[in-house]
């Protein structure tokens, strides 16, 4: 007999599944366990949270030890927008655009003093790297958030 029949009939002698739906245990046990992920999800969702750091402000000192010290008052824009401008500075090379960053955060990130145009206020101001690379450290770090500070109050409820 050839190896094909002998398949063949092997098949055929196998029981066949009367019914091949689960069970209402079984559809009770998965509806369980499909809610019990969601109530987790949920928890998890509730208990990650951290504070709104939307509008948080911090000033920073622009070459601080010299006379021609300045001040930035730079505000938060929020996650997204923060991830999103620092998305875009991102050039294929790997590094950021600096230029990109600060184009940006004279209309979305520094609230004072009030540039108009990132040429004619670094023209006229020492530093554009250093301003840049703190707009940037201030971007990336709030967008961290203060996990410390909210695990602090956790365990204080």
């Amino acid at each position: 007999m050839s190896e094909e029949i002998k398949n063949e009939n092997t098949k055929q002698d196998e029981p066949k599944l009367v019914n091949d739906q689960p069970s209402q245990q079984e559809m009770a046990e998965n509806t369980k366990r499909i809610q019990d992920q969601r109530n987790m999800i949920l928890s998890l969702a509730e208990k990650s949270k951290i504070k709104n750091l939307f509008g948080k402000t911090e000033v920073v000192f622009i070459d601080e030890k010299r006379p021609t010290k300045y001040a930035l008052e730079l505000t938060y824009p929020g996650s997204v927008e923060a991830s999103d401008i620092l998305q875009h500075a991102l050039m294929d090379n790997g590094a950021y655009s600096m230029k990109y960053i600060m184009q940006r955060a004279i209309k979305e990130v520094i609230t004072l003093p009030h540039i108009q145009n990132i040429d004619d206020f670094w023209d006229c101001h020492t530093n554009f790297g250093e301003a840049a690379t703190k707009v940037f450290n201030f971007l990336s770090e709030t967008s961290e958030g203060d996990t410390q500070q909210e695990s602090d109050q956790d365990e204080s409820r």
